[in-house]
């Protein structure tokens, strides 16, 4: 409203309440006019925090579905390895230690030498 509307508001006002009641009625115009704009206030500010608790339960959600996936790729290797021990451990032996003792002893024959040098770079 401009300062003109507002002149012509006050004329009007004072032209039919009259001169002796119109300190009392703009006094209590001015009361529900403070109390329709702190109503207003309130109104945003609840509707504000309604949006922020929707943003944080957003953001809440995402961070549970991050440390959820964080968690199984820690975890997962974890388990497979328990779970291939566990299959290890159920696995009958597959031959006599001399089967085995044999095979070693091959695979060392089988190896190349290393020459002297070899042993002398090493230590």
């Amino acid at each position: 409203m401009s300062f003109g509307e507002l002149l012509v508001i006050g004329a009007v006002t004072l032209i039919v309440v009259g001169p002796e009641r119109m300190p009392k009625v703009a006094r209590t115009a001015g009361m529900l006019l403070g109390r329709l704009q702190r109503f207003i206030a309130n109104v945003k500010s609840e509707i504000h925090q309604e949006m922020q608790m929707g943003e944080l339960a957003k953001l809440e959600t995402q961070l549970r579905e991050g440390t959820d996936d964080l968690r199984n790729s820690i975890h997962q290797p974890f388990a497979d390895a328990a779970a291939m021990l566990a299959e290890g451990a159920q696995m009958p032996p597959t031959g006599s230690d001399e089967d085995s003792s044999a095979a070693l002893e091959h695979a060392i024959e089988t190896l190349p030498a290393l020459p002297n040098s070899a042993y002398r770079d090493r230590r």
